[in-house]
């Protein structure tokens, strides 16, 4: 077995320190140059996946469907016997810029539905809200509406004119 001389011991340290150093600093270079130049392989979930924000007519039926639980808020177009029609829009919440109007038909039961108008008054500076009790026949083309869909009837609140 060989022996460093006690005189050379020092330098014998000091080069193998230098090496080492600089293996880890020449090794930590080349892995950082293979993980820059092949990122998009290795690194797959460094990308922000994308998205597809296309409103689906699936989606758009959801979102106009007359389920319990539902409010639609909507400009009326028509009216017929025993059904209106309004003008919704739909919007995607993951892209508020993609959205898109769509129509509803919306059948009325004289016997169960309620039709609410909603009257502002100003008393005292104050703006206010009253709600006033309504007919079918209060609703009219023109009318922005909110319409509450619940178990067994439907709410249609016939908001001011401003």
């Amino acid at each position: 077995m060989m022996q460093i001389p006690p005189t050379q011991k020092p330098v014998f340290y000091a080069i193998v320190g230098l090496t080492l150093i600089a293996g880890i600093i020449i090794g930590s270079l080349f892995a950082g140059y293979v993980l820059f130049v092949y990122k998009e392989k290795i690194c797959v979930f460094s990308k922000a996946p994308a998205i597809n924000t296309n409103l689906t007519q699936d989606q758009i039926q959801k979102a106009v469907s007359l389920v319990p639980n539902k409010t639609i808020f909507g400009k009326v177009l028509s009216k017929e016997s025993g059904q209106f029609t309004i003008e919704t829009t739909v919007t995607n919440l993951a892209d508020p810029k993609n959205s898109t109007t769509t129509t509803v038909n919306i059948p009325f039961n004289q016997q169960k539905d309620k039709v609410i108008i909603l009257e502002s008054s100003s008393a005292n500076s104050s703006n206010t809200i009253k709600p006033v009790g309504g007919s079918f026949a209060d609703i009219k083309a023109g009318q922005q509406i909110y319409m509450k869909v619940f178990q067994d009837r439907k709410e249609v609140y016939i908001l001011p004119t401003q």
